[in-house]
């Protein structure tokens, strides 16, 4: 089912009103700014556009709940970054990569991995990405931290000029943000750089 008709079937109140409730959980989904939007949103909106009484927006609000913490019990013990060498561990599979892949690894307050996207594929031989993009998820999951990685498909992990200005830019965006760019590994074949250690943050 479609986060649309999932919603749907969330909100209504008896299977006759079952065509109905489509167009409202639209409305919803388009007020909310989509499904990650639905636990942030305002109790009246639901009220006003759903009818919601309080025991049902409760009721709502706590299947919310219980799928993130469902999500949350999947991932298991989460991974903790204590330095580029436990980045590069997680990102080997980008050795094999012929183009550029541009990631982002989201963190917590204690270092320990949220989540890891792939944020920008780029050409054999760079790839161009946006403060926007890249701090995006890290935005809407709360992340305390972020680390940039990308690959060298030729294999050679040394930075060119310009991973050393894409590691200034994302990194004068993490001060503004609150969000801090902690690194910005390179992997290459068998090796990695870390723009850390190197002084670029």
């Amino acid at each position: 089912m479609s986060p649309l008709e999932l919603l749907a079937v969330a909100i209504v109140n008896d299977e006759k009103d079952a065509d109905a409730a489509i167009p409202i959980a639209r409305d919803l989904l388009q007020y909310a700014g989509g499904i990650r939007g639905l636990p942030n949103a305002a109790p009246k909106m639901f009220e006003e556009h759903a009818g919601f009484s309080s025991f049902r927006l409760c009721q709502f609000f706590a299947l919310l709940e219980l799928g993130r913490r469902t999500v949350e019990a999947g991932r298991g013990d989460r991974v903790t970054i204590g330095g580029p060498e436990d980045v590069y561990r997680q990102f080997l599979h980008l050795r094999d990569e012929r183009k550029e892949h541009f990631c982002s690894l989201l963190l917590d307050a204690k270092n320990k991995v949220i989540k890891s996207q792939v944020v920008h594929i780029g050409t054999v031989s760079a790839s161009v990405v946006g403060v926007k993009e890249f701090y995006k998820e890290a935005v809407r999951e709360g992340a305390a931290a972020i680390i940039a990685v990308h690959n060298h498909p030729s294999g050679d992990p040394t930075p060119s000029p310009e991973d050393f200005e894409v590691t200034r830019v994302l990194s004068e965006a993490g001060r503004i943000l609150e969000i801090p760019l902690l690194d910005h590994v390179i992997v290459g074949e068998g090796d990695f750089r870390s723009m850390q250690r190197l002084g670029a943050i």
